[in-house]
């Protein structure tokens, strides 16, 4: 129940942010350093620093970045590329966030996560929307459920 509970919370404020949100951003982004929560599901801390910058003026390349995820204890998958319009805001898998290496992040001036899609698509990473895990080779493609 308590876990349902902070589930919601963490799920409404991500959808809060991205309606409030100013600027728009997107960035790629190499991930240095992952701080967990101390109980999940909440938001775990992404130390990164920015590879690219697709949109937006308030990021720049080489520039530090901190990130704050939405993410769970749940099943490691990666995030499908081509997400729903209106599913709000994903969870992560903690685990997912520690081994990965590069991400694709749409994020207002304050560095908040936008969880709308955004209007183009941005190189061979598509359409930004929210926190993308773009290492493929270190996580599985379906949840472990789905494997026949």
């Amino acid at each position: 129940m308590m876990r349902s509970v902070l589930l919601a919370a963490v799920l409404s404020l991500s959808a809060a942010v991205a309606a409030s949100a100013s600027g728009d951003n997107v960035v790629l982004v190499a991930v240095n350093k992952v701080g967990l929560p101390h109980s999940l599901p909440g938001f775990c801390q992404l130390n990164t620093s920015v590879s690219q910058v697709w949109e937006g003026k308030t990021f720049h390349s080489g520039q530090a970045l901190v990130i704050k995820v939405p993410c769970s204890a749940g099943n490691s998958f990666m995030t499908p590329a081509n997400l729903i319009q209106g599913q709000g805001a994903h969870l992560f898998a903690a685990d997912v966030l520690q081994r990965s290496k590069q991400g694709l992040a749409r994020i207002d001036d304050a560095g908040n996560l936008i969880w709308q899609p955004s209007t183009r698509s941005y190189g061979p990473w598509g359409v930004a929307y929210g926190y993308r895990v773009l290492d493929g080779a270190v996580v599985p493609a379906v949840p472990d459920r789905m494997k026949s």
